[in-house]
């Protein structure tokens, strides 16, 4: 099953449609700190896909077009070895599609009691020019497990 979940800002913080809430930050160097970049940043909350669980799942966009995904996924049920795909889908405040990310795939993972967590991270690049266009909080995560 391919699921996806959006970040979108709101008042009290950001949610995912049909999700747990998610948080996203936007950080700038102070203007006393030399950075190379700044870098743009969205957070899941705990997802789900068949018997899979994805955990504070974390997407950065850096200025200079680099980013990467981290995540804690986990399965409850199965020794075969699932592994959780998430690709991701960039827009601009008006929702104008700018580019995509993914599929990154997770570990080979399986079961126990308590499940195993595993931790993972994957580097990508993007077109540098498209940074300042990116609305964060319209990250949609397609996933599926």
């Amino acid at each position: 099953m391919v699921k996806s979940a959006v970040a979108a800002a709101a008042v009290a913080g950001a949610l995912l449609a049909g999700a747990p809430a998610s948080t996203a930050a936007t950080t700038q160097a102070p203007a006393s700190v030399v950075h190379p970049f700044d870098s743009k940043s969205a957070v899941w909350g705990e997802l789900h896909s068949g018997d899979c669980q994805q955990d504070g799942g974390t997407i950065v966009l850096n200025s200079d077009g680099t980013g990467s995904w981290s995540a804690t996924t986990l399965t409850y049920q199965t020794h075969s070895g699932d592994v959780w795909h998430a690709s991701f889908d960039f827009y601009t405040t008006a929702g104008t599609h700018l580019f995509s990310a993914g599929t990154f795939d997770s570990p080979r993972m399986s079961d126990g009691n308590p499940p195993p967590k595993y931790s993972w991270s994957k580097p990508f690049k993007f077109d540098a020019s498209l940074y300042g266009a990116v609305n964060i909080f319209k990250t949609l995560q397609t996933y599926s497990c």
